[in-house]
């Protein structure tokens, strides 16, 4: 079911990556917000850790770095999208109770109005997510005919 995740969560991305699957977060984990300074030293911070406890990936302009031990998926705007630059981090995080939910963290150096669209179509592909996840999950209790 940890795999199913981030596959869900990979089939939502702005552009289809093939990328390795990621166990969910520990429900204790609490997800920290983003500390880097800038989007230029997120991502080369980043793509220097390629091969070496992350996953770099580079489609349609969009540059995506997976953390597989952290649960987490960064999205770098390509260069001439309208809130860039920008880099929205999404960590898959397992609650008390196995609730699924997605953190969504943004550092974005475009202007507010296109921040804020960008946040939203995140929080929608976060949100077909968490309803995959559900339905999944639905159709995994059921029993199998024999």
């Amino acid at each position: 079911m940890r795999s199913l995740l981030v596959i869900a969560m990979l089939a939502a991305t702005p552009a289809a990556f093939a990328q390795t699957a990621a166990p969910a977060a520990p429900a204790a984990a609490a997800v920290a917000p983003i500390a880097d300074r800038s989007v230029a030293a997120a991502q080369a911070r980043l793509e220097a850790l390629d091969g070496n406890g992350a996953i770099v990936t580079h489609a349609d302009g969009w540059t995506t770095v997976n953390e597989p031990a952290a649960s987490a998926q960064w999205s770098f705007t390509p260069a001439g999208h309208y809130a860039h630059p920008a880099v929205v981090r999404r960590v898959i995080v397992r609650r008390a109770g196995g609730a699924i939910s997605v953190d969504t963290q943004t550092l974005c150096e475009a202007k507010a109005e296109a921040c804020g669209k960008l946040v939203a179509e995140f929080e929608s592909m976060n949100d077909r997510i968490v309803q995959a996840v559900r339905a999944r999950g639905r159709q995994g209790a059921a029993p199998r005919p024999q």
